[in-house]
């Protein structure tokens, strides 16, 4: 998961879809697919292609929930809490905390994703002490309201693209000259597929940046409902070039052992240039992901507290950087906090898990929110959005029920301890949808 920024240039539709793989293509790809073939094994193109249909299928509720919010709002400028102001007018006060929530334990998990992967490839021998340092590098960077541009994007997209397309060659005409791995085979099941969709989920959940990016696009209503598949598209095979080539060099079980799989082939491109192309790109993509999840977690956690959803201390802000707004600075440290935490204390397999299971269930409210909108669009039914529900809801409870049961308790305790206080009822209005 990476990140972008609303453009002061509203974007055409090439840039969109540039955008939004910009978004979708990250560090994640660097770690993800090894938790995925312990699950599905040989069958990971299966369970990747599973994840991207039901990516395709809530992005575009995203974006039709995203339209209608800012409507009918529009001073909402969207963003990843779209959700949350839909499903607060839609469902009631509860469920918009709970998807509030829901999203902020979703970028905080998936921050620490990220942090472990730079860890894991920077630093392998220290990784927790590596991404506790860039966790807190890129706290700070938010905490002086730095922001990140549409430029720093295109040039990471750029970076890291070449570098994964260069891994896969490299890991195809490596592959004829690996030994043959002793061990046990991994047999595809159709549960491991599943499950090994739901952790390929966390590879495409950035497609909710650009799903939301609404006057950020030119003639949104007709680029992006094209842009949001494509991007997904392009990202599909990307993402299947790279596992087919890893169970290429590696095999299934192989591969599922391995922390850091694109280290050891790129071994193989003399004078570390291999591998010093790999920690680069990690860097680039980690680094930059981390700078615009923190943010998003802090503002989203400052947007719920100055609703009372959160005590009020979040909403505090200091003044950012000129033409950055106010940082909310409480928010923002309280999330390097917590993300420092969860990576001195849980092995990236269960990061990985714990975000996908948090992203797959924020997608299933969004898609009931959209299923209730009275705003609806030709390509956008009722049917896509049921069909997100249940794709999202099934690719959820497929994953480790440890990592299920640790996600709900976080989220079962922050709605316990909201429904056991009372907010002011708002003399505001709420729009309908």
């Amino acid at each position: 998961m990476s990140g972008i920024t609303q453009p002061r240039v509203p974007l055409g539709g090439f840039d969109a879809t540039t955008a939004g793989i910009g978004s979708i293509v990250g560090a994640g790809a660097f770690v993800a697919f090894a938790p995925a073939a312990a699950a599905a094994g040989p069958a990971l193109a299966a369970a990747l292609g599973i994840s991207a249909v039901v990516a395709i299928l809530c992005a575009l509720s995203t974006f039709q929930l995203s339209r209608a919010v800012t409507r009918r709002l529009p001073e909402d400028q969207g963003g990843d809490a779209t959700a949350r102001t839909a499903a607060r007018i839609l469902l009631g006060p509860y469920s918009g905390f709970l998807s509030g929530w829901t999203l902020v334990w979703g970028l905080l998990l998936s921050s620490a994703v990220l942090a472990a992967a730079f860890g894991t490839y920077v630093f392998p021998d220290h990784p927790a002490a590596g991404a506790v340092g860039a966790v807190a590098v890129m706290a700070a960077v938010n905490l002086l309201g730095v922001n990140r541009g549409p430029w720093a994007t295109r040039f990471i997209l750029a970076f890291v693209f070449s570098i994964l397309a260069f891994t896969v060659v490299v890991l195809y005409n490596e592959a004829p000259n690996q030994p043959v791995r002793v061990g046990a085979d991994i047999e595809p099941t159709a549960s491991g597929v599943l499950q090994g969709a739901g952790l390929l989920f966390f590879l495409f959940s950035g497609y909710t940046r650009l799903a939301t990016m609404g006057a950020g696009v030119r003639n949104p209503s007709r680029n992006l409902p094209i842009a949001v598949p494509a991007a997904i598209a392009v990202s599909f095979v990307l993402y299947l070039l790279m596992g087919q080539s890893m169970l290429a060099y590696y095999g299934a079980a192989a591969l599922s052992a391995e922390p850091a799989p694109l280290l050891d082939p790129m071994q193989s491109v003399g004078a570390n240039v291999g591998t010093g192309a790999v920690v680069l790109a990690v860097s680039a993509a980690a680094l930059g992901g981390l700078w615009s999840l923190l943010d998003s977690a802090g503002r989203t956690a400052a947007a719920m507290a100055a609703d009372r959803d959160l005590p009020s201390v979040f909403s505090r802000t200091w003044p950012g950087r000129a033409g950055s707004g106010r940082t909310p600075w409480v928010a923002v440290a309280a999330a390097g906090g917590i993300v420092i935490l969860l990576v001195l204390f849980a092995d990236l397999d269960a990061l990985i898990g714990m975000a996908s299971f948090a992203l797959l269930f924020y997608a299933a409210i969004s898609t009931v929110c959209a299923f209730s909108l009275k705003d609806r669009t030709r390509y956008a039914p009722r049917a896509l959005n049921l069909a997100g529900t249940v794709g999202a809801l099934l690719l959820a409870l497929a994953l480790p029920p440890l990592y299920i049961s640790l996600t709900l308790m976080i989220l079962v305790a922050g709605l316990v301890v909201r429904l056991s206080f009372r907010r002011p009822r708002s003399t505001k209005p709420h729009p309908t949808l």
